[in-house]
């Protein structure tokens, strides 16, 4: 599984949006949500990355304890 990253965009008007994506497969998935700031966009692929590994620590744990 691919962990989630800072991508940036560019609008109309030049401002830089920001959104979390990664790729998978060859294809591009980014997240739904967006940001103004690389700080607020951190925070969120942060939370990603530990939503994908929490089902992989407690697999993990849950095979040490069989």
């Amino acid at each position: 599984m691919m962990e989630w990253e800072v991508c940036r965009k560019r609008n109309s008007l030049s401002l830089p949006m920001y959104c979390a994506c990664r790729t998978m497969n060859g294809a591009m998935e980014m997240d739904e949500h967006i940001f103004g700031t690389e700080r607020a966009v951190q925070k969120r692929v942060n939370e990603l990355n530990a939503k994908e590994k929490a089902p992989e620590t407690a697999a993990t744990a849950q095979g040490a304890e069989e």
